[in-house]
């Protein structure tokens, strides 16, 4: 089996944390919202990036490779996250929606800059590709859901 080179791994570490960091802020913007549809909506959110990380950790775990994730990037997503806490603490059901697209939008950036890193493992780049269309859906159910009452 071949192993990962780093450069490949690192962006699949960075998307695993990207993933479990939009999980903790979906369930939280589930808790928060005073939208029955939205906040269940949310949970599912939350539970598909759990199911897409756990997907890239076993990516990970089959082809041997450890890479850590450097300090600028989890002082980022450390940052984005207590920026997502303060948006849910005053409760605005517009910023949380925003918030959730943003965070979105950005998921799809990483991953697209991922796919662009990962040279020649048709599995990875497949299982990622898969995952940009699951990404691409939610954004695209949010936008929907928001374009019907009126946000």
């Amino acid at each position: 089996m071949r192993n990962i080179n780093q450069n490949e791994g690192q962006p699949i570490h960075r998307l695993i944390a990207i993933l479990d960091d939009a999980k903790k802020g979906y369930l939280n913007a589930a808790e928060k919202i005073k939208d029955e549809v939205l906040s269940l909506l949310f949970e599912n959110f939350a539970y598909q990036k759990s199911r897409y990380s756990n997907e890239l950790r076993q990516l990970v775990n089959r082809f041997n490779f450890s890479s850590s994730i450097d300090q600028f990037t989890l002082s980022l997503l450390y940052r984005t996250w207590m920026d997502l806490k303060a948006t849910f603490k005053f409760e605005k059901k517009e910023k949380i929606i925003q918030a959730c697209i943003k965070g979105e939008e950005t998921a799809l950036e990483n991953y697209t800059a991922a796919i662009s890193q990962i040279q020649n493992n048709y599995e990875v780049k497949m299982v990622l590709e898969q995952q940009v269309n699951g990404i691409r859906t939610v954004l695209n159910t949010i936008k929907e859901y928001t374009g019907k009452t009126g946000m």
